[in-house]
C-alpha cells in the first residue's frame, strides 16, 4: 500500500523547509560536531543524499551526543544533540505529523504549541478562578515524564492514529536511537523520549492527551503545561475526586507517576505553577523561580564577546515574553538590578585589551530591560547603578533636559531601605590596621585618634565588635568598660589572622546547656551533630564550585573538563555523609566521618587550585605553616571568622570545649572548630578566590600577608559578615545567621528543637 505521509515526508520541497527551520535555531550539533555552517556550503548535495537515504528506506540517525544542563540547585537534565541531517529529517517529520495530532489537541494544553504558550496557560489559570468560581485546585507535575514514557503504549497509540507504518517506524527510531558519551560509549534507551529530540514534545503532548480529555470531559478545571497541570474543583470533593481520577489514568494506563507534594488546598491559600505564585488573584514570581532567572542571566552573561552577550540579550528577551507580561513591575525592577550587578561583575573580569572600555560601556545604552520603568528612563537608571558612572556620562556628550518624573512611594522607601542599610553595617565593626592608634570614647561616640588627629568617630549604638589588627594600639579602659555595657565585642589577631586575646561582656555557661552538650556523647544527637557539619560543609563546598562555575565554565578549560565528574564526587561524599552507619562509638564514627570530609575537602581544593591557578601559586589547602599568598590570605580571614564563631557560641552559653565532630581536648575551644565548617566557603573562601581573581599588588614575605593586603582582607570579610541575605524566609545579616545557628544548636540539644539545619544558602 502506498505510504502518503511518508511520500510527503521523504521530498526536497519538505526537506528544504525543514533546512530552513535548522537554520534559524543554529542550535548546538550532534556526534559530528558538524555546525550548521558547515553543512550550508554543500546543502543542495547534502538534502539530495537525504531524500535518497529516506526513499529507499536507508537513512538511520545517528546516536544522540549525551549533554547535560543544570535542572535546579541539586540535579541535571540529561539533553541528546542531534546531528545537523537528523535535526533537518526529525524537523521534516514534525511539520507534517503536527496537523494532524493537533486535530484532536484540545485548549487545555499549552506547552510546544502555536499560539499558545505559558502566559496564555497562566491566564487562563486566572479566568478559570476569578469567572468560573474554581475554589479548590491541586497543582501537579510529573515524577521525570520524558525520561519515563513507556513505549509501548506510545506506539501503539501512534500507529494507529497515523495509519503510515513508514512514519510511525521513523519516529519510533528517532525514540529508540541510544546516545553516547564524549567518550562514544553506548547508552541505551528502553523508555522514555529524548529531550533534545525535535519530534519529543509533539509526542509528550500526543501521549497526555488521554489525561486533557478525561479532565475536559469530567467538566472539571484543567490546564496543562507539559508534564505540569492545574486540576480545579467548585468544591474540595470535587477537586479531590478530579486528582483521583487523574492518579489513576496515569500509573494504570499511561504508566507514570506524580511528583510527592501535589495535594487538594482552597485556592485562596495560594499556590505556584510555571514559576507564577498565584495569591488572591494577584500573580508574582515565586522566589525559587526568581533566583532561577538570576542563574540563567548570570549563566548567559558569560556566553559570547562584549559587555552585553547576545545570548544575554536573548535570555532577557525569553524572561521579557513570558514573565514581564505577567509579574508585577517591581519584581522586573528587581531583576532588572540582579542583571546590572552581573554586568558590573563581568566589566570586572573582561579583558579590556581587546574591547574599548568606552565602546563597552556604550553597550549598556542599548540594554532592554526588563521593567518599563528602568526602559522609560533608561538614562538615569544606568548613570544610577552603572559600571562606571563618570565614564558612562563623558559617552553622552549632548545635554539634554531633565524630565519629570512622577515620584513611586514603594520604589523610594525601597531605595532608601538599602540605602540604609549599607550605611547601618559600615557602622558595625571598627577594624584598627594602623600602629599607635588610640581608641577612647565620648559620651556616645568611640573616636579613633593618631597623632592627636581624629581619624574616626562611630556610634556606640550601631557598633557590634572592634576588630585590633596591628600591633601598638592603645585602649583607654573607659571604652572597655562601654563596650561591656554595649555588648561590643573586642577581637585582638596577630599577623596571622588567628586572635590571641578577646574581650566580650562577661556571660556564663548555663548548667541546663551544659548537661545537654554533654548528654549528646550518650545519645543520638552527638552522632546528627557530626553528620550536620560534615554534611553542611561538603554542600556548601560544591554550591561554592558551581555558583563560579556559572561565571568560568565558559572560561577556563580545565576547570570546565573537571567540574563534572568532580561535582558528582562531592554529591556522593555528600550521601555518603548521610547514610554512613554508627555503633554507638562516637570516637570510630568521627573518624569515618572525618575521612569522608577529607575526601570532600581533596576534592574541593583541587578544584579551586585549577580556579585560581592564572591569579596564583596555590598548590593546595595547608593551615600551619603556610607560605604561598592564597593559603596566608585564607588562613586570615578564618582567624576573623574564627573569632566571631566563638562570640556567638559565647553568647548562647555553651560550653566551647564540648564538642562533637573535633574530639574534645582539654581547655581547646574545640566547638568552634565544628560549627566555623558550614560558614568557611561562603564568609571566607569566596571572598578570598574572588580577591585573587580580580585583584592585583597583593603580597606575602614569609608567610605573612603585608600591611595592605592584611588590611583588604580583613575589610572584605567583615563586609562579608555584614552582608545581608534572606536566611529561611527572613531578611538577615550573616553574623545574625551565625548567631542563630549557635542558638539553634542549643534548641536542638535541650529538645526544644526536633532536629539542627546546618547553613546551606542557595548559589
Amino acid at each position: 500500500m502506498d505510504d502518503q505521509l511518508l511520500n510527503s515526508i521523504c521530498n526536497n520541497e519538505t526537506l528544504y523547509s525543514a533546512w530552513l527551520r535548522v537554520k534559524e535555531k543554529n542550535t548546538a550539533g550532534g556526534i559530528d560536531f558538524q555546525t550548521v555552517n558547515d553543512y550550508a556550503v554543500t546543502i543542495d548535495k547534502n538534502l539530495e543524499e537525504l531524500v535518497g537515504l529516506l526513499k529507499s528506506g536507508n537513512y538511520v540517525q545517528l546516536p544522540y551526543r549525551e549533554a547535560f544542563i543544570p535542572k535546579n540547585e541539586f540535579e541535571k537534565r540529561r539533553l541528546g544533540l542531534l546531528t545537523v541531517s537528523d535535526k533537518i529529517v526529525q524537523t521534516a517529520v514534525t511539520n507534517v505529523v503536527t496537523p494532524l495530532l493537533e486535530r484532536s489537541f484540545l485548549n487545555v494544553s499549552y506547552a510546544y504549541r502555536a499560539n499558545k504558550g505559558p502566559v496564555k496557560a497562566i491566564n487562563h489559570v486566572r479566568h478559570l478562578i476569578a469567572n468560573e468560581h474554581y475554589t479548590w485546585l491541586a497543582s501537579c507535575d510529573i515524577d521525570n515524564f520524558f525520561d519515563t514514557i513507556p513505549h509501548d503504549p506510545l506506539f501503539g497509540k501512534l500507529s494507529a492514529y497515523l495509519k503510515s507504518p513508514g512514519t510511525t517506524e521513523l519516529i519510533r527510531m528517532f525514540v529508540k536511537m541510544g546516545r553516547v558519551d564524549r567518550n562514544y560509549k553506548w547508552k541505551e534507551t528502553k523508555k522514555g523520549i529524548p529531550q533534545g529530540g525535535v519530534i519529543s514534545p509533539l509526542l509528550a503532548n500526543f501521549y497526555l492527551y488521554p489525561l486533557d480529555k478525561l479532565m475536559v470531559d469530567h467538566g472539571y478545571g484543567f490546564v496543562r503545561y507539559a508534564d505540569d497541570f492545574i486540576i480545579l474543583g467548585r468544591t474540595e470533593e470535587d477537586a479531590k475526586k478530579a486528582m483521583a481520577e487523574a492518579i489513576d489514568l496515569l500509573s494504570k494506563h499511561l504508566g507514570l507517576a506524580l511528583n510527592e507534594g501535589a495535594a487538594v488546598i482552597p485556592v485562596s491559600q495560594g499556590f505556584e505553577f510555571l514559576g507564577i505564585f498565584f495569591n488572591n488573584g494577584v500573580v508574582d514570581l515565586s522566589e525559587k523561580k526568581f533566583n532561577r532567572l538570576v542563574a540563567k542571566m548570570a549563566e548567559a552573561a558569560g556566553i559570547g564577546q562584549g559587555l552585553v552577550t547576545p545570548k544575554l540579550k536573548e535570555t532577557v528577551q525569553g524572561i521579557a515574553n513570558f514573565y514581564a507580561r505577567l509579574v508585577p513591575q517591581e519584581k522586573l525592577e528587581k531583576l532588572d538590578d540582579e542583571m546590572m550587578a552581573i554586568l558590573r561583575l563581568r566589566f570586572e573580569t573582561i579583558d579590556k585589551g581587546k574591547h574599548k572600555k568606552m565602546a563597552l560601556l556604550e553597550e549598556l545604552r542599548h540594554v532592554q530591560f526588563l521593567s518599563e520603568t528602568h526602559n522609560i528612563h533608561k538614562t538615569d537608571y544606568i548613570q544610577e547603578h552603572s559600571l562606571q558612572s563618570k565614564a558612562i556620562a563623558n559617552v553622552k556628550k549632548e545635554k539634554r533636559p531633565l524630565k519629570t518624573k512622577t515620584l513611586k512611594s514603594k520604589e523610594a522607601v525601597l531605595a532608601r531601605k538599602h540605602e540604609f542599610q549599607k550605611l547601618e553595617a559600615s557602622g558595625f565593626d571598627l577594624a584598627i590596621t594602623q600602629p599607635g592608634t588610640m581608641i577612647g570614647k565620648t559620651d556616645k561616640n568611640v573616636v579613633v585618634r593618631k597623632n592627636g588627629n581624629i581619624l574616626k568617630q562611630i556610634a556606640f549604638i550601631n557598633l557590634r565588635n572592634i576588630t585590633i589588627l596591628s600591633e601598638g594600639v592603645s585602649l583607654s579602659s573607659n571604652l572597655v568598660q562601654a563596650c561591656a555595657e554595649n555588648k561590643i565585642s573586642i577581637d585582638f589577631l596577630g599577623k596571622d589572622g588567628m586572635p590571641y586575646a578577646m574581650l566580650v561582656n562577661p556571660s556564663f555557661f548555663e548548667s541546663q546547656t551544659g548537661v545537654a552538650q554533654l548528654d549528646a556523647y550518650k545519645n543520638e544527637k552527638g552522632f546528627m551533630m557530626v553528620r550536620n557539619f560534615v554534611f553542611g560543609k561538603i554542600n556548601n563546598q560544591a554550591n561554592l564550585l558551581r555558583y563560579y562555575g556559572k561565571y568560568y565554565l565558559k572560561r577556563n578549560e580545565k576547570f570546565r573538563g573537571m567540574f563534572p565528574k568532580f561535582m558528582a564526587s562531592m554529591d556522593k561524599h555528600a550521601v555518603a555523609s548521610m547514610e554512613l552507619k554508627h555503633d554507638g562509638d562516637l570516637d570510630a564514627f568521627r573518624l569515618k566521618m572525618f575521612a569522608i570530609e577529607g575526601q570532600a575537602s581533596a576534592d574541593y581544593w583541587e578544584m579551586v587550585e585549577v580556579l585560581v591557578k592564572q591569579k596564583s601559586t596555590f598548590q593546595g589547602r595547608e593551615r600551619q605553616g603556610a607560605t604561598d599568598l592564597f593559603n596566608c590570605m585564607l588562613n586570615y580571614g578564618y582567624g576573623i571568622l574564627y573569632a566571631r564563631v566563638t562570640e556567638a557560641i559565647i553568647l548562647a552559653r555553651l560550653n566551647p570545649c564540648l564538642s562533637y565532630l573535633h574530639k574534645p581536648e582539654g581547655n581547646r575551644p574545640s566547638l568552634v572548630f565544628d560549627l566555623i565548617e558550614e560558614f568557611r566557603q561562603q564568609a571566607v573562601d569566596r571572598v578570598i578566590i574572588a580577591l585573587v581573581m580580580k585583584s592585583k599588588n597583593l603580597k606575602s614575605v614569609n608567610g605573612l600577608l603585608d600591611e595592605k593586603t592584611r588590611k583588604l582582607v580583613a575589610h572584605k570579610v567583615i563586609d562579608r559578615v555584614n552582608t545581608m541575605e534572606v536566611f529561611r524566609k527572613r531578611e538577615m545579616r550573616f553574623h545574625e545567621i551565625i548567631q542563630h545557628q549557635a542558638n539553634a544548636l542549643v534548641k536542638y540539644l535541650d529538645g526544644s528543637a526536633k532536629k539542627y539545619k546546618p547553613y546551606m544558602p542557595k548559589w
